[in-house]
């Protein structure tokens, strides 16, 4: 199909001016009036340059939010790792720790023993328990002494499964242990808790002489309680003249609410 003459001429016309403009521009004819092109353009260049780098780095800055929200993820994920981990290492630390000194302390005493974890408390609001993770699968059974740090007894076991035990505490009311002053002259007595708020030893005869700061001892005299496990100290003395014994309240070396391992002393048969 032919093309009309007009359109024909008017290309040919826009062929020979476009040539004519680079022809000048090649001969510099037009030089002036590009710098004065150029001039009257250029706050509109520029503001269009300001305009692009603006748009271009408000994109960039959204993509290095983006990813430094990504990078915080992932360093917050790795900072809750190494607390985990850092928290398990302090725990096996402090367990590792536990297991040595009650090893020492056990060969001293010439006892055996396991070690268990508190894993709870008993849902008796009643009575002061603890729960462990120990039972008659390690030979646990009612009756036997329970043990802290450094061999403070803190009470016996009261009830007991297969793999589980809940130990009675030494200031439960429920609880009673025959117990010695550590004098000299090995005064006997009944050791008895006082509702979860203390414990005292009862039944000291009145001629004993006993003073604060005497140390207070298991007998012996219980089938599955050793002797010389310590409970605690005398921390005051009552004798009332109507009263054929005197008392003693016991501070405990003990924080019965912060206890997490145990050892329960297994008595050879």
């Amino acid at each position: 199909m032919l093309l009309p003459r007009r359109t024909i001429n008017f290309s040919v016309v826009i062929i020979i001016v476009v040539g004519l403009l680079f022809f000048l521009h090649y001969i510099g004819a037009l030089s002036l009036i590009e710098r004065g092109t150029a001039f009257v353009f250029r706050p509109v260049q520029s503001a269009v340059y300001y305009l692009s780098n603006k748009v271009g780095g408000f994109f960039v800055d959204l993509k290095k939010i983006k990813t430094l929200k990504q990078e915080n993820e992932y360093l917050k994920n790795d900072v809750e790792k190494l607390l985990a981990k850092q928290s398990y290492c302090a725990e096996q630390a402090e367990e590792n720790k536990f297991l040595r000194e009650q090893s020492d302390f056990l060969k001293k005493a010439k006892q055996s023993g396991v070690a268990a974890q508190v894993i709870g408390k008993s849902s008796d609001l009643s009575v002061n328990t603890l729960i462990i993770n120990r039972g008659t699968n390690d030979k646990v059974n009612v009756g036997h002494a329970v043990v802290s740090e450094g061999g403070t007894f803190i009470g016996k076991i009261y009830k007991v499964s297969a793999l589980t035990s809940v130990v009675l505490l030494i200031n439960d009311d429920l609880s009673n242990v025959a117990a010695a002053i550590n004098n000299k002259n090995k005064t006997i007595g009944l050791v008895v808790g006082e509702y979860g708020l203390g414990i005292k030893m009862d039944f000291i005869p009145p001629e004993e002489k006993v003073g604060e700061g005497d140390l207070v001892i298991t007998s012996g005299l219980e089938k599955d309680v050793p002797f010389g496990l310590v409970i605690g100290t005398i921390s005051s003395v009552v004798k009332k003249p109507e009263s054929l014994f005197q008392q003693a309240s016991i501070k405990s070396l003990v924080e019965f609410n912060k206890l997490r391992l145990v050892t329960i002393i297994i008595q050879e048969q």
